[in-house]
């Protein structure tokens, strides 16, 4: 067991230190422009994510159309600009209708064809990957006033994107720094051994916390910062546990290798593709309409 006094290993340092310039980049992001900039920027490790995951199941004989995904993300991303809302909503069904028509009609001209795998894992890259990440550009364009924004010239929706965003990696932290030093009881050993009870719980009381801290700061309602604060760290965990469900059947340890310290996009968005899209109902439900 690492004890409190020994010296950090290098791997960490180097997590830590891609961690805070990636938040430093991505906080940026927030807050620049209209949110293009930020939805450009969603949109983009979209696509990479996606691309890393069509190169691990083409290892495993299905044949995903590439051009179909990265189509499907930018649309995605530009719908949860543009539109948002029930209109958002709309753009699944056309989206999805087409990208199984398109794909099936393209497997018919392939020597080998696999339709069903191919077309299996090319809407399952699009709708888990794409669809579920571009909630947080939804959840930018949120017409929510719930909280004060803390700086002048900043959004309420701006920050929310921050509070979901920084209590889902808190829960990652929490999590990583608890199972380190206290953890005993393995949590999920058949789909991640490292992973522990004690570490689940240290990452959800991380979460929590910075959902009292946030609440104070942005004048959040207490209560809902606190459910919130959870609920990001549970969902994210949880899209953690999917994700290296996905890598075991893979046969890989990371997505890729873009992030160093992190391993590839996947391995570093795969906590927010739960916790955005969950944050963004119980906002819409519980705070948005109550107002």
């Amino acid at each position: 067991m690492t004890h409190a006094a020994a010296k950090p290993s290098r791997p960490m340092l180097v997590r830590v230190a891609t961690g805070i310039v990636g938040a430093l980049l991505y906080s940026i992001m927030i807050f620049l422009g209209d949110g293009l900039p930020f939805a450009a920027g969603v949109a983009v490790f979209a696509v990479l994510g996606v691309d890393e995951f069509y190169r691990a199941v083409r290892k495993q004989g299905a044949d995903p159309n590439k051009f179909l995904g990265f189509l499907a993300c930018i649309v995605f991303q530009y719908a949860a600009w543009t539109h948002g809302g029930a209109a958002f909503a709309s753009y699944l069904p056309a989206v999805l209708m087409l990208m199984v028509m398109a794909n099936l009609t393209t497997e018919m001209v392939k020597r080998q064809p696999s339709p069903i795998s191919s077309v299996g894992a090319t809407l399952l890259g699009a709708v888990y990957v794409g669809w579920l990440f571009s909630y947080l550009t939804l959840l930018r364009g949120t017409n929510a006033n719930i909280l004060t924004p803390p700086i002048h010239g900043t959004t309420p929706a701006e920050w929310l994107v921050v509070f979901v965003t920084a209590t889902t990696w808190l829960s990652d932290a929490g999590a990583l720094f608890a199972g380190k030093a206290l953890g005993r009881n393995k949590l999920a050993p058949e789909i991640s051994p490292a992973k522990t009870v004690e570490g689940s719980i240290g990452g959800l009381v991380a979460s929590g916390l910075g959902g009292v801290a946030l609440s104070l700061w942005l004048h959040l309602p207490m209560g809902h910062a606190v459910i919130l604060g959870v609920l990001c760290g549970f969902a994210g965990q949880i899209g953690d546990l999917c994700e290296s469900l996905l890598k075991r059947e893979l046969k890989m340890k990371d997505f890729g290798h873009w992030i160093p310290g992190h391993g590839g996009v996947l391995d570093r968005i795969d906590s927010l593709l739960f916790s955005a899209p969950l944050a963004y109902y119980y906002i819409q439900f519980f705070l948005i309409n109550k107002h």
